[in-house]
């Protein structure tokens, strides 16, 4: 993207001044989340109904307000947003971000000729994002979707057709461990479209990942041009909603967009280098292992697991997903057999191993140091490690099992380190989290594994096909930029 269309894009994100138009004391979820902002200091109602709202004084016209507008969010019925946007421009206004809907994705001829009607009063005059969308939501400058919304930013950039993907990011943050750059929901598009965003992003010093949702683009030869450079500077990880006969039903009167046929959007995808998901579960996990990993530089995976028929299940899952599980080396092997005890684990990758996390605590030959003789094998390019054990502890350690459990994260954290900061290598963590499988007491000890490795920024995935289909994920971009060293 040239400086100036990035500076235009940036300002954007990063405006003064922001109006309300339509801002309501009830209900009215933009009001709500930029009140819950830094932003609420350079915050201006707009609506005749009312002289205050939340303790601002609310202005009768976009004309009123007292100063500068940089961004404005409009909420208001569809059929009255032409003239507001012809105050916008009138006022000097930048931005508009339209939340209204009832344009073209309601498939009536009114609803598109009305979106057409916008697109003529604002082309070259202001510029637009959606209608019949979300817009914006920056932590650095105080721009939010939903009043949950974390202040706190981080390396995900979230580029969404989709008003409630985007909100969906904004609300489970933290609970998944993510944070955000910018998040952006542009809905209908008759002016920013998903390629400007995707180029803006790309060249943003603060997006490291990109997740997109898209359901159809109007201009497809422009869309391929931003994603091929998109994906030449960060992963990108896309959803193609719309993809069966009745999804694309949907996507259309959703946003007004026609969606194209399946095999032409995979293509496009393989073509760029995007790497494409099924679900939004499978983008949010894909995007938490590209937040906290670096990539692994082959496909070899080392597992210390506690099972030894999980185990083949496990090695099966990596199989699958294009993972190889390989031998360790004789070197490895020699080690792991003075360190682990025999009876009842198998010396091998997986390291089937269960006595190693409640026996083994002694200075030398802990489970810290196992966890760095497998990571250290030279052939072993990432680790996963799959935690089932908390219910054994608890059998075999009673009242002491919660500071036994202290012990083993202390420890698995201190051999994930190495392999991480000393090796450079992926660390992974399946921890059970199924409240469905788990008393009170279990579920406390796991949540309390799950915050430690998401506190040091670490992957942390609920089971083993999520872990290593997550893992896979970096394995295809790794491959694709050329950062692997695979033969």
């Amino acid at each position: 993207m040239d400086k100036t269309s990035y500076q235009e894009l940036d300002s954007i994100f990063h405006p003064g001044n922001v109006a309300i138009i339509g801002a309501s004391p009830v209900s009215d979820l933009a009001t709500l989340a930029h009140m819950s902002t830094k932003i609420r200091d350079r915050l201006y109602f707009v609506n005749p109904k009312y002289s205050e709202i939340l303790g601002k004084k609310c202005y009768a016209a976009i004309s009123e307000v007292p100063v500068p507008i940089d961004y404005a969010v409009i909420g208001i019925n569809a059929i009255l947003v032409p003239d507001i946007i012809t105050a916008c421009i009138e006022k000097g206004v930048k931005t508009v971000h339209i939340y209204s809907s009832g344009f073209s994705e309601t498939g009536l001829p009114e609803g598109i000729e009305l979106e057409k009607k916008l697109a003529e009063i604002s082309r070259g005059r202001i510029r637009i994002i959606g209608p019949n969308c979300f817009g914006i939501y920056c932590p650095e400058s105080g721009l939010a979707i939903v009043p949950e919304s974390s202040e706190e930013k981080g390396p995900v950039g979230v580029i969404a057709q989709s008003g409630s993907v985007a909100e969906s990011f904004s609300y489970f943050g933290k609970t998944k461990n993510l944070r955000f750059s910018k998040v952006v929901s542009y809905g209908n598009a008759i002016d920013l479209d998903c390629s400007d965003f995707l180029e803006y992003m790309a060249d943003d010093l603060e997006t490291r990942v990109i997740a997109l949702y898209i359901e159809g683009a109007r201009n497809g030869e422009r869309l391929k041009e931003a994603l091929a450079y998109a994906t030449s500077k960060k992963p990108v990880v896309a959803i193609k909603g719309g993809l069966t006969d009745n999804g694309s039903r949907v996507a259309r009167s959703h946003t007004g967009q026609l969606t194209g046929m399946p095999e032409v959007w995979k293509a496009l995808f393989k073509q760029c280098g995007v790497i494409q998901v099924n679900n939004h579960d499978e983008l949010v996990n894909s995007v938490i292992a590209f937040s906290h990993s670096p990539l692994p530089v082959g496909n070899r995976c080392g597992i210390i697991s506690n099972s030894g028929g999980f185990s083949v299940i496990q090695t099966d899952l990596c199989a699958t997903e294009g993972m190889a599980v390989p031998r360790f080396t004789e070197s490895t092997l020699q080690k792991l057999r003075e360190l682990v005890p025999l009876a009842g684990t198998s010396i091998g990758n997986p390291l089937d191993a269960w006595p190693i996390f409640y026996k083994i605590f002694q200075k030398k030959g802990s489970l810290a140091d196992i966890v760095k003789t497998v990571a250290s094998d030279n052939n072993i390019d990432s680790l996963v490690i799959m935690f089932d054990q908390f219910r054994y502890i608890r059998r075999v350690r009673k009242d002491e099992a919660y500071g036994h459990m202290k012990t083993v994260i202390e420890m698995l954290l201190e051999g994930s380190d190495y392999c991480r900061r000393v090796l450079g290598k992926p660390v992974f963590l399946a921890a059970s989290l199924d409240p469905f499988l788990e008393d009170e007491e279990d579920r406390n000890a796991n949540l309390m594994l799950k915050r430690a490795f998401e506190q040091n920024n670490y992957p942390v995935y609920p089971a083993a096909d999520v872990t290593v289909r997550s893992l896979s994920k970096l394995l295809m971009y790794a491959r694709w930029s050329g950062q692997t060293h695979e033969p």
